[in-house]
């Protein structure tokens, strides 16, 4: 009881919307503070990770309180504004599996960018693409975006299902920072809008900072941090644990079957960026192209991304994975959750055996990065620097 009261005290200043925790849609701000130098460069903007955090305190709510009216709403509002809506992504129907997106390397500064396009380097197959479209009925992916400008503060006004409605629009505008390596840092990056309508930056918009190509499309593309999703999953399954202790878990069924469609689609996280076959994989031309599972480490990496034209009548979408995995990402009791709990089972055909892989996959990397120290740290990769370079 006195831990229940401590954790009800913090929940009241938490959620006091005079503390400035959230914004007035009720989304949280990645801190209450502005000047931050985090993952967002403002403390306004927020992350898939804050929603996720939001999704876990009402999950605890709901076990102190018996009220799970406030976890449902959680995941409401995370998919109200953090989950693109068709409008956001309106060309997935042109998605080619076999052909899921174009290699471009990844260079070790931001001043060695723009990085070209390159389309004679081999790029797998999306072994998944398929299965999700019959389970879920549609093209589109059911992930969150990893980064958001709450208050508009950039001007873009690229809020959900608006494409550059300009500084004039409220409300939360989705942005992307990070995009030209790994050496650059939150300051050096140039926020821009998911949407790229050409109405902001150069005459490409933001497009030529990052990808040499020879012309240019207006184009909309989204990011998912897979760290976020997985902890979604995770609250989801505790909310389904407390829920029916109390006897009430109808109450967040249906949330919780969002969590298992959200778990479906981060399999996207498990697949190397250009689905090229994992292990010794060294030279963009000579690591081949996977077929089917063989492109996936089964770990959770750092993003999976997808993106497409705006033009719908010229239209075209591509999606990756990511070769980089870190030990702080991984999340076997998602993992545990989506392969072992019937309530979070995927609809897809292959969806809970490639959770269960990948509980065993995680577990094994745990291991295999604790060092004599004691400390678990570090990752691994499929594509060296990034390039499908020779490893040291």
């Amino acid at each position: 009881k006195a831990y229940d009261a401590r954790f009800l005290d913090l929940y009241g200043k938490i959620t006091n919307p005079a503390n400035g925790y959230f914004s007035p849609e009720g989304i949280p701000y990645h801190s209450v503070e502005t000047l931050i130098v985090e993952a967002p460069d403002q403390g306004h903007e927020t992350t898939s990770e804050a929603y996720s955090y939001l999704l876990w305190l009402q999950a605890m709510y709901g076990k102190v309180t018996g009220d799970w009216s406030k976890f449902n709403g959680a995941w409401q509002i995370m998919e109200k504004y953090m989950i693109p809506t068709h409008a956001d992504q309106p060309t997935n129907s042109f998605y080619n599996a076999s052909k899921p997106a174009t290699y471009a390397p990844e260079l070790d500064t931001p001043n060695e960018y723009p990085a070209k396009l390159d389309t004679s380097v081999s790029v797998g197959s999306d072994p998944i693409a398929g299965e999700l479209k019959s389970a879920y009925g549609t093209d589109d992916v059911y992930g969150m975006h990893w980064l958001q400008d709450v208050d508009n503060t950039y001007g873009y006004g690229n809020a959900p299902g608006k494409c550059e409605a300009g500084p004039t629009d409220t409300g939360p505008s989705y942005i992307n920072t990070f995009q030209r390596g790994a050496q650059e840092s939150v300051w050096e990056t140039v926020p821009q809008p998911t949407c790229d309508a050409f109405k902001y930056g150069g005459k490409n918009g933001y497009l030529d900072l990052f990808t040499g190509d020879s012309s240019y499309a207006k184009q909309w593309k989204f990011t998912d941090a897979p760290d976020a999703d997985a902890r979604a999953v995770q609250a989801a399954y505790w909310a389904d644990v407390w829920a029916k202790a109390q006897g009430k878990g109808s109450e967040v069924s249906t949330t919780v079957g969002k969590a298992a469609k959200m778990g479906d689609y981060l399999r996207y996280a498990m697949y190397d960026k250009y689905f090229k076959k994992v292990g010794n994989c060294v030279g963009p031309a000579t690591c081949p192209a996977g077929t089917g599972k063989d492109a996936s480490h089964y770990l959770l990496s750092w993003y999976y991304a997808w993106g497409g034209a705006t033009d719908t009548s010229a239209g075209w979408a591509w999606r990756i994975g990511s070769s980089h995995t870190h030990g702080g990402y991984q999340n076997p009791l998602a993992a545990y959750a989506l392969s072992n709990n019937a309530d979070l089972k995927p609809k897809s055909a292959t969806g809970q055996a490639d959770w269960a892989t990948s509980l065993g996959r995680q577990l094994e990397f745990y291991r295999w990065l604790q060092s004599n120290e004691g400390a678990i740290a570090g990752g691994a990769t499929n594509s060296w620097a990034g390039r499908y370079a020779t490893p040291p």
